[in-house]
């Protein structure tokens, strides 16, 4: 059944998002050959194009956003929660399905806007210039690190994955805390959002404190990149732990609300 929810929640957002990615990279295309024509013979024109691409660019990401609240609202906690929560499906799948989506779209926009950013900033000789300095970056990490940049490699990949669903899902038990008080859930929501975000910061001091006396020891004495290496892996995995448990903490209280105290009146 998650399956069939991520591939309804991916195809009634991408009517949105796939024509304001397109609309970007086209805008995109049409600055970049201005550019190469010469500005200075299309003033008028070079500028509305660059106006435009600006407005899609903010554009695309403020709708990101607005649609990650508008489809868990709309979806789970306005009239249309009576259909959805009525499937013969749990409310941890709903909740699943609209955070996987929501990430989804929100990296596919960042690569939409670098590779708009690269249509109009980079010629190809520049293009393959990064690639030759990446290359290059690439062996003489190999080179000092061993298989460890694998490992380490993964582990950003894993720490930056879940600050984004930790973003996502704070805004989740928000507006879900929030539905519980019937007369004013909008600025319910705003509060909860605000004692969620302070409770995490009072619990990150609480228990980084130790934590960060060992990296502040590691730092001390670094005096390579391997020493690097080892301080940075003691960086990420703690970030991943605490970011791991705020997703868990997120998660449970928008499921227990979805599950035990939801009134759709």
């Amino acid at each position: 059944m998650l399956s069939k929810l991520l591939k309804y929640e991916i195809k009634a957002t991408g009517r949105i998002f796939l024509p304001l990615f397109l609309a970007l990279l086209i805008f995109a295309g049409i600055t970049r050959f201005i550019s190469a024509v010469g500005p200075e013979k299309w003033a008028t024109p070079a500028i509305l194009s660059m106006i435009i691409y600006i407005i899609i660019m903010v554009g695309m990401f403020v709708m990101t956003f607005l649609m990650m609240i508008q489809r868990f609202y709309k979806n789970l906690l306005s009239d249309e929660g009576y259909l959805m929560l009525t499937l013969p499906t749990k409310p941890w799948k709903h909740i699943t399905s609209k955070l996987l989506v929501s990430m989804l779209w929100m990296g596919v926009s960042v690569i939409v806007a670098m590779i708009s950013i690269l249509i109009i900033a980079f010629n190809k000789g520049d293009i393959s210039d990064i690639a030759k300095g990446f290359t290059r970056f690439y062996h003489l990490v190999l080179e000092q690190l061993g298989a460890s940049a694998y490992l380490m490699t993964f582990e950003i990949i894993i720490a930056i994955l879940l600050s984004l669903a930790s973003g996502i899902l704070i805004v989740y038990a928000s507006i879900a805390l929030g539905h519980l008080f019937s007369p004013h859930r909008t600025l319910a929501s705003f509060g909860a959002f605000i004692v969620l975000s302070t409770l995490t910061k009072i619990f990150f001091i609480l228990v980084s404190f130790n934590g960060f006396s060992n990296i502040y020891f590691n730092i001390s004495s670094i005096n390579d990149l391997v020493g690097l290496q080892s301080t940075m892996q003691m960086v990420i995995g703690y970030g991943i732990i605490f970011t791991g448990i705020q997703c868990a903490a997120y998660f449970t209280v928008t499921n227990f609300i979805l599950s035990k105290r939801l009134n759709l009146d």
